[in-house]
């Protein structure tokens, strides 16, 4: 299935749960009130049962939610409902690894400068040992400019739409190497192979 299409049928299912969470919302209190329930353990289960509506709403909200730009060398994005917005400057990424795919995907950016972003952690042994494919290229970048410091970023928020983000990454940050499987997934965002 093409991306494009992928995304369609995603946003499709998001409208059609938010849909059926609406109308559970709006119904059980009506019926209890219909019924003219007096049973205070009934209201109150029906209580729980309205927050968690309302937490699963909020959940696949910020799952889904992913904002982005790039506008004068500046990859600007929002990767779910509570985080604040991230800067990183194009010119400064390094490398791009992807791990795992569709949904579930996850976008590693790594860079050589902090620009204004409290979440670009620095590269560790812990990075090293859960990217393993990441960490080789960025050994080999280590081995060219040994006293650089290095950070980076993992976008795991945002569904599919986390495939067009990636097509805007390899667009604009043109200095920078891709990992296998980043190319890849370069490939599912830019249809050239489906999902």
């Amino acid at each position: 299935m093409k991306i494009n299409k992928a995304l369609k049928k995603e946003r499709k299912h998001k409208n059609q749960f938010f849909i059926l969470m609406f109308i559970l919302f709006i119904i059980l209190p009506l019926v209890a009130l219909l019924a003219e329930i007096r049973a205070m353990f009934l209201w109150i289960y029906l209580l729980v049962l309205e927050v968690l509506i309302i937490i699963s709403c909020i959940s696949k909200l910020n799952y889904h939610r992913l904002k982005f730009s790039c506008i004068n060398n500046k990859l600007k994005f929002k990767s779910g409902l509570f985080s604040k917005e991230s800067v990183i400057l194009c010119d400064k990424v390094i490398s791009v690894h992807t791990d795992k795919f569709r949904e579930d995907m996850d976008i590693v950016i790594m860079t050589t400068t902090r620009f204004r972003n409290k979440y670009l952690k620095p590269i560790s042994k812990i990075f090293i040992k859960k990217y393993p494919e990441a960490a080789e290229e960025y050994l080999k970048i280590k081995k060219i400019n040994p006293e650089e410091t290095y950070y980076f970023q993992v976008i795991r928020k945002g569904a599919l739409k986390k495939y067009i983000l990636l097509d805007e990454i390899y667009k604009n940050c043109v200095r920078a190497s891709y990992t296998a499987s980043a190319i890849e997934n370069i490939k599912i965002a830019r249809e050239q192979i489906e999902i």
